[in-house]
């Protein structure tokens, strides 16, 4: 696609601003060529996407954007950036992005690297990023149309390089698909040619079955943006017997909760289990997805409301706790008198842990409205006996 048509797209839909694209559309269906309408809604759609994800690129009205589903499927600003934190040595000063795509990742890593190669097979979107790239300053950045297959069976990576990929997860017919030998490219049949790497996966895929495929993993990063697991990262780096795998939440002013642990001794360790005490705790997002249960427990000195609960008790408050910390004001049977009468009004957030009704059939069965300060966990105790915890968050 010629760049100047894509300019003047994304100069009329920069122009449109917050209006309704369809509207818009359909107001100039038999003005303007269909064609052209076409990428108009594609860059207006895309920037809105980009809008709370890439707000530096947001901000630059000179961006020219890939297809929407392009920007729905790149990193974010936030998450690329701690990725490039992953690869700030001094050793390694180049790094090959064997999967480039709109180029968000690429940008970041060059923040942290002397030289930094994008790799990209598709042919329509390597220039739109190249020019992206200089328009955002990033004019070291060498861009290459080429398939990462290729590139590394005639580049050889030497010992000071890193490779980033982040395999594609759709098929040919743009399915979704999540397993390590179905994305594109397979990381299992390439492996071999890269030395140090990161690679990106989605939160769908079972890390331990990962570890196994992959093997001589260092780190696992499990990133979350206001819980809500978005990436999985596996880190190869130098050598390592059992890998690290790191928890991290970023909240809404972008402050981060870490939690570090590995797998040995996660399996080593026991737990203590007891009922509802003063404070109740719920693991953010990324330790879930991790499985850090017992790991995190040991940590913050807390005990366990039920196997498989994943929610936690203590007489005293721990401040540094990965997730949500709460005030247990009241311990209640699963009925709706005992409740009601716990309550001040009719509103609640309503959460289950190892529940057989979901939050949506609870609410209507109590009558309450979303929202407010109080905090529901409908959950069971290690003596299997349902229960309903009323809770307000607690101030750390």
């Amino acid at each position: 696609m010629d760049l100047e048509i894509l300019k003047k797209a994304r100069d009329t839909a920069h122009q449109i601003q917050e209006s309704d694209i369809q509207t818009y559309i359909l107001k100039n269906q038999k003005k303007m060529d269909a064609q052209f309408l076409r990428l108009i809604a594609d860059q207006w759609i895309a920037r809105q996407k980009a809008r709370y994800k890439l707000p530096s690129w947001y901000a630059n009205p000179d961006i020219i954007y890939p297809a929407p589903l392009s920007v729905e499927q790149s990193s974010s600003e936030i998450t690329s950036r701690y990725k490039a934190r992953l690869f700030s040595d001094s050793i390694h000063n180049k790094l090959i992005d064997l999967t480039g795509g709109m180029g968000v990742d690429t940008s970041a890593f060059a923040e942290s690297h002397k030289q930094v190669i994008y790799i990209e097979r598709n042919e329509t979107l390597t220039p739109v990023t190249e020019y992206n790239l200089k328009v955002l300053g990033y004019h070291s950045i060498e861009v290459k149309n080429e398939d990462a297959i290729s590139f590394l069976r005639n580049n050889p990576i030497g010992s000071d390089i890193h490779c980033y990929v982040d395999p594609a997860r759709r098929d040919s017919a743009k399915n979704k698909v999540f397993r390590i030998e179905d994305c594109e490219p397979d990381i299992l049949n390439i492996k071999h040619l890269m030395g140090d790497f990161l690679i990106k996966y989605s939160p769908i895929l079972d890390i331990k079955l990962a570890l196994e495929q992959l093997q001589s993993i260092t780190e696992v990063h499990v990133v979350a943006v206001e819980n809500e697991v978005k990436e999985l990262l596996f880190l190869k780096q130098g050598t390592s017997y059992e890998p690290k795998i790191v928890c991290v939440n970023f909240l809404p002013d972008e402050s981060q909760q870490t939690f570090a642990f590995n797998y040995q001794q996660e399996q080593a360790l026991s737990v203590h289990y007891a009922l509802p005490k003063k404070y109740i705790y719920e693991p953010n997002a990324a330790i879930l997805k991790a499985g850090a249960f017992k790991s995190v427990a040991q940590a913050n000195s807390l005990e366990k409301l039920a196997p498989s609960s994943h929610l936690y008790t203590s007489d005293t408050l721990s401040t540094n706790f990965p997730g949500r910390s709460f005030i247990c004001e009241a311990v209640c049977k699963f009925d709706k008198k005992e409740i009601l009468s716990n309550l001040d009004g009719n509103q609640a957030n309503i959460s289950t842990r190892n529940f057989p009704m979901k939050p949506d059939e609870i609410k209507k069965k109590l009558g309450l409205k979303d929202g407010g300060d109080v905090y529901l966990f409908a959950t069971e105790n290690y003596h299997q006996h349902k229960m309903v915890l009323i809770c307000r968050k607690a101030v750390v």
